[in-house]
C-alpha cells in the first residue's frame, strides 16, 4: 500500500510540479520505506529499493536532511508531542514497537545516508528545535545559492 502511495502521488503531484520547474518538499519518501520495511521489518532491501524505482518513476530526492537523534529521545519527544495534542491520544503502530525495531530504523537511515553522502544531509536532532532549523536552512541556503 506503501509504494501504491507513493505511485499515484508521484504521478499526480511531484512529478507534475517538478515539470513546472517547482520545488518539492516531502517529509517521507522512498528511504522511509527502506528503512521502516527493510531495515525495520527484515524486508529484502533490493527488492524494496527496485520497487522504490518502479514506484517513483526514478526521481530521487535531490537533498535529504536526515534529523538523527537517539531513539529514545525521539520517542519520548513522540510522546510529549502527543500528549499536548487534543485530537491525537494513541499511539500509531510504529510508535508502539519495540525499542530494538525503532533501532533497526535508525540504522538504517544511517546506513542510507553512508550510502549516499552527497545526498544525505546528517543533522543533530538531539539539539533544540531552533538549532536544527538552523542548521537546516543553513544549507538549504547555501544549495539554493549555488542554482542561481
Amino acid at each position: 500500500m506503501y509504494l501504491a502511495d507513493r505511485a499515484q502521488h508521484v504521478h499526480e503531484v511531484i512529478a507534475p510540479a517538478i515539470a513546472q520547474g517547482k520545488i518539492v518538499l516531502s517529509d517521507r519518501h522512498t528511504d522511509s520505506t527502506v528503512a521502516y520495511q527493510g531495515y525495520g521489518r527484515g524486508f529484502d532491501l533490493q527488492l524494496l529499493l527496485s520497487l522504490n524505482r518502479i514506484a517513483s518513476q526514478g526521481l530521487t530526492p535531490d537533498i535529504t536532511f536526515l534529523l538523527d537523534c537517539p531513539v529514545q529521545l525521539g520517542l519520548s519527544r513522540t510522546v510529549h508531542r502527543r500528549s499536548g495534542s487534543a485530537t491525537v491520544k494513541s499511539n500509531d503502530r510504529f510508535e508502539n514497537e519495540k525499542l530494538e525495531f525503532h533501532e533497526k530504523v535508525r540504522q538504517g537511515f544511517l546506513d542510507l545516508a553512508r550510502a549516499e553522502p552527497a545526498r544525505f544531509h546528517v543533522i543533530d536532532a538531539s539539539r533544540s528545535e531552533q538549532k536544527v532549523f538552523a542548521a537546516v536552512r543553513e544549507i538549504v541556503d547555501r544549495r539554493l545559492d549555488l542554482s542561481n
